[in-house]
């Protein structure tokens, strides 16, 4: 069972946990296993630190299918399998063919000279595209004949190709280039450095923008983003490998002040001619989900008002850059966030799907190209994620999404819940959906090219990770892979999902970590762990519940490790999202504090011996739980914390706190300098020395407003590293925190 806690009328209930405790031990068990290791059985090993950070995504991650793909326009699919790859008939156990990358080293006649199996791209069913040492290739499995396709420049970055690798974009001293099949080179702009970037994301990635660059689905033109940064303000970075130090200089623009201003270029390589889509004023807009049309005559646009309360969908013509119409627009009294580009149904061309948390959850709606909303596709108390996959001939969808909670009169149905994903078949007519696996955790996919077919790869508490194919009806083909559990010959303790009762009735879900050594009876210090921000979800209910290793190897040293996602967090809806608007970190407070709360009525838990820990807006969350609630923790450890919000940057803030301008009161009651003096307990804070994303100024501004103030706090900096501390180096982060944390609230 598992346990909620309804701290308002101060009552314990149950309802019932999905997955088991992993390799928990009492004495009885743990005097029984030494009885039977005496005889020679097998000891479990010590999960260390070095192998918790380096192995956990090889060695004790679970057994992956690399490189899994279907096959164009066939129901084959394929994967890496020690570095050779095998292809299978849809349903069949053997593998239908075989192919190393000594074969095709062999079959290039020496040009090629691969040492491992490479990503590969499909182009057609029976030919792939690869890269080596600055080259493209294909390899036509039936021929086995292997032809060069580019040369790419040396020095050139963020390389685009179209679909058909038949042409390459890319930055070569910051302007953009075009290269094709037979070695021609076009630059296509001239201007670009001193602040004009070209071909590269905009707007901080905010929006779901990952990628500057757009060609169309003929690949015979490319759309392009130019971003003009020359009047944003400059943020510099010490660099001190360098003999002086020396300053690196990054446009950062913070909250209130001057953006970078943006435009969309098109460039056709057979007429070399560029032009600009006439996106017009105010230059501070956000320009987002670029999508090129079916026929490739119009390419379609997100504006976003620097408010981020209004937007419009646009189309403008792909051969003048005019202004063709406005599609519809959205409007939401906090903020609306486009993150998806418009998906034209393949079976029509009139039709495309838009993703819209206007109903509070994100759904899809289908509208027609002339802007007219024909009807709402998806409904109900869950999430859609992403689209998938379609199957054109029975008009269906697959979709992945959250669990759906099913409210039927008083009666509520909540084992399907945010905390898991699903898999979806959704017939566009008929509106009848279909759960393609139904065992309760996280899905997740991959379907043919035909949606007729799916592997779905699912994980729980109980499950590491699980390959099956199936029909995209549900009815299941064959299982590809059962991953063993990596950490079984590993000691490491017990994973429990629950959750609490949240102060405006919502269900905050929850990860408690015990150590393998748990004992009932005795008291255990405890580490919260959090992070709290949007866009974010720590508790899900997968292999090991979404917690990193680092965090079982601290429960090992004799320490509970606890996770609450507070409102504001994802993938709940947006009541649940926008419950901090305008006050990041008030109502994140109160469900920490009540998480605490319920955590000190648990038998295990020593009430006096609690530490919290977090980075980034975790790190905020860490240094203003300390501030608001003194007393409550022996320690904080505060990884690159925002300190204020008016340092940080203008997409993301504004978007939850509007500008300083326009919300003085919000950005005061959430600063943590207005709050120093109210530091009592110990607090570590960490931070990168070249952090691009919450600059070092933040914690310098804190420091400085504590030394006034005569309160002492502890200071650690990580010269040289970004935002978090990544890599071999990461050891020592954990180790840092750790002995931090013990020095104060573990065992004497």
């Amino acid at each position: 069972m598992k346990t909620i806690y309804d701290l308002k009328n101060h009552r314990l209930f149950a309802r019932t946990v999905l997955g088991k405790k992993r390799n928990l031990r009492n004495r009885t068990l743990a005097s029984a296993l030494a009885l039977l290791f005496s005889f020679g059985a097998f000891a479990q090993q010590e999960l260390t630190l070095e192998d918790a950070i380096l192995k956990r995504f090889s060695e004790l991650g679970p057994e992956r299918l690399s490189g899994l793909l279907w096959i164009p326009d066939s129901e084959q699919y394929c994967y890496i399998k020690e570095d050779v790859l095998e292809i299978y008939e849809a349903g069949e156990a053997a593998a239908s063919s075989t192919i190393s990358y000594s074969d095709i080293n062999n079959e290039s006649e020496g040009i090629v000279n691969l040492e491992s199996f490479p990503r590969i791209q499909w182009l057609s069913n029976s030919t792939f595209a690869f890269n080596d040492q600055q080259k493209r290739y294909a390899y036509n499995t039936t021929s086995k004949a292997v032809n060069l396709l580019f040369t790419y420049p040396n020095e050139s970055d963020h390389l685009k190709l179209n679909d058909q690798n038949t042409q390459c974009a890319y930055i070569k001293d910051d302007d953009l280039y075009i290269l094709d099949n037979n070695g021609v080179e076009k630059q296509v702009t001239t201007d670009g450095g001193d602040g004009i970037v070209y071909g590269q994301a905009v707007h901080r990635n905010e929006f779901g923008i990952s990628g500057g660059m757009f060609w169309s689905s003929d690949g015979q033109k490319l759309a392009f983003y130019r971003m003009d940064e020359s009047m944003v303000e400059e943020y510099p970075l010490v660099d001190v490998t360098s003999m002086p130090a020396s300053t690196n200089f990054i446009k950062y623009p913070m909250a209130g002040r001057t953006s970078h201003q943006v435009s969309i270029g098109v460039f056709d390589p057979a007429k070399g001619e560029v032009f600009y889509l006439k996106t017009g004023e105010p230059f501070e807009q956000y320009l987002c989900s670029v999508t090129w049309n079916p026929s490739n005559s119009e390419i379609y646009v997100a504006h976003l008002n620097r408010d981020q309360n209004h937007m419009e969908l646009k189309s403008y013509s792909s051969k003048s850059g005019d202004l063709l119409k406005t599609l519809f627009e959205e409007k939401d009294e906090k903020y609306v966030e486009p993150e998806n580009n418009p998906t034209f149904l393949p079976w029509d061309d009139s039709k495309f799907l838009w993703f819209s948390e206007r109903d509070g959850f994100n759904h899809l709606y289908l509208y027609s190209t002339d802007g007219t909303m024909m009807r709402q596709i998806t409904y109900g108390l869950w999430e859609v994620l992403s689209l998938e996959g379609f199957d054109s001939e029975r008009k269906n969808l697959l979709l992945k999404g959250t669990g759906e909670v099913v409210e039927d009169g008083p009666k509520r149905d909540d084992s399907r819940n945010g905390t898991q994903t699903y898999v979806y078949t959704l017939n566009i007519e008929s509106g009848v959906k279909v759960i393609v696996d139904d065992r309760i955790g996280t899905h997740s996919c991959r379907v043919s090219s035909n949606g007729r077919l799916l592997v779905d790869w699912f994980t729980n508490l109980e499950t590491p990770l699980e390959y099956t194919l199936f029909d995209a009806q549900g009815e299941q083909i064959s299982t590809l892979l059962s991953s063993a559990d990596p950490l079984a010959d590993h000691k490491i303790g017990s994973t429990e999902l629950g959750e609490i009762v949240g102060p405006d009735g919502s269900s905050l879900y929850t990860r408690i970590i015990k150590p393998s050594g748990f004992e009932s009876g005795l008291k255990y210090p405890v580490l919260i762990y959090l992070y709290g921000g949007p866009h974010a979800q720590l508790v899900t209910n997968r292999y090991l519940a979404g917690a990193p290793l680092w965090m079982h190897w601290f429960a090992e040293q004799g320490y509970i490790i606890a996770t609450v996602d507070n409102r504001g967090s994802a993938h709940r809806g947006l009541e649940f999202e926008q419950a901090t608007f305008r006050t990041l970190g008030e109502a994140e407070m109160e469900d920490q504090k009540l998480f605490v709360d319920y955590l000190k009525t648990l038998d295990y838990v020593d009430e006096e011996r609690l530490a919290i820990h977090g980075w980034s807006y975790g790190g905020f969350m860490t240094t203003n739980m300390l501030m608001t609630f003194p007393g409550t923790f022996k320690a904080g450890v505060a990884g690159g914390p925002v300190i204020d919000w008016k340092y940080y940057e203008v997409m993301y803030t504004e978007r939850y706190m509007d500008t300083p301008e326009t919300n003085p009161e919000g950005y005061s009651k959430t600063s943590l300098l207005n709050k120093a003096q109210n530091l009592k307990d110990d607090l570590l804070i960490i931070h990168g020395t070249a952090d691009p994303v919450v600059v070092w100024q933040h914690s310098q501004k804190f420091l400085k407003k504590c030394i006034d103030q005569g309160i002492q706090l502890d200071y650690f900096v990580y010269p040289e590293h970004p935002h978090n501390v990544r890599g071999k180096d990461r050891i020592h982060l954990i180790q840092k925190i750790f002995n931090y944390v013990d020095a104060r609230i573990g065992d004497d």
